[in-house]
């Protein structure tokens, strides 16, 4: 069984050696199974706290989101991936379990205390993984924007299915995009936070994150079009 420390919240907002590496590792994988073309990683604050919000479409969703931004991310993953080998491994880059079909206040407390402290926290609105289109959304991601006033970047993953089961040599295309930054108010301490205001916050974040990833999916559709078209034309000669 692997042993490896979970990180600090120094560690996970500041970030460390080893979370870097780890980083490196994630980025090298993942874009190793795919011709993966990524726009917008301007749009992520260098600093305060950010909530990136990302359709689920695959598993390398979480190491993509976990790559290509340039500060400690603490994603939420679900706790069946903590097994005894891949378990340690998350803990150590510093992902934090969460029960999905339950409130999970352990995990809601460690995303307000990492958001509090000004760190970056990823979350897959839609709970599980699908299609990725955003239909519906649960409410943690309103909560945690309105509970922290966090940042919130709509985060839009097209074509990391088809990465996850390639078949040869074949790199299939696909298309990362960060979107522009939603701006969140802090909800005052002492005050209640009903839930229409949660879910009045969360529908907006969703709308924003499924028109993200409509743009995402034209994009991806291109460039496969692209990719066949010069297949034809050397097969041609």
């Amino acid at each position: 069984m692997l042993v490896m420390a979970e990180p600090s919240l120094d560690h996970r907002v500041v970030g460390s050696p080893g979370l870097y590496r780890r980083q490196v590792l994630a980025l090298a994988i993942s874009k190793g199974l795919g011709r993966l073309a990524v726009e917008g990683r301007g749009c992520v604050p260098s600093d305060g706290p950010v909530l990136l919000a990302m359709n689920h479409r695959s598993l390398l969703d979480g190491p993509l989101l976990f790559g290509f931004v340039r500060r400690p991310v603490s994603c939420l993953v679900k706790v069946e991936a903590f097994t005894p080998w891949l378990g340690p491994l998350l803990s150590s880059a510093g992902q934090i379990p969460v029960r999905r079909h339950v409130v999970d206040a352990r995990a809601v407390r460690l995303c307000l205390r990492i958001l509090g402290a000004g760190g970056v926290v990823g979350i897959f609105p839609e709970g599980t993984r699908g299609h990725g289109l955003v239909e519906t959304a649960r409410p943690g991601v309103g909560y945690l924007a309105l509970r922290t006033g966090a940042t919130v970047i709509p985060v839009a993953a097209s074509g990391t299915a088809q990465m996850a089961h390639r078949r040869g040599l074949y790199r299939p295309p696909a298309v990362l995009l960060f979107g522009a930054p939603i701006v969140m108010d802090r909800w005052p301490d002492g005050k209640v936070l009903g839930r229409a205001v949660v879910a009045d916050t969360t529908e907006a974040i969703r709308a924003q994150l499924a028109a993200l990833v409509a743009v995402a999916d034209d994009a991806r559709a291109a460039r496969e079009r692209l990719a066949g078209t010069k297949t034809m034309e050397r097969a041609r000669g």
